[in-house]
């Protein structure tokens, strides 16, 4: 039972890490999931890619600016 539950946290964590790094959207993980600490590099890797997708919509927004110009 132990086990189930330890991969039931690993497998939430690693949803929430996937939604994060898909969506843009910025993600504030909890510092603790039912009682066990939500490592620091996790949220870092959280922020660093949702930082990527941020530059993606910028670069994105920026040629279609340059399209419309030339237009």
């Amino acid at each position: 039972m132990r086990t189930l539950m330890g991969w039931t946290i690993k497998l939430s964590v690693l949803g929430a890490l996937y939604f994060g790094m898909t969506s843009g959207a910025k993600i504030k993980l909890p510092e603790t999931i039912l009682g066990y600490k939500v490592p620091d590099t996790a949220q870092q890797w959280v922020d660093r890619n949702a930082q990527i997708a941020n530059y993606g919509t910028q670069t994105q927004q920026t040629f279609k600016h340059i399209g419309d110009v030339i237009k």
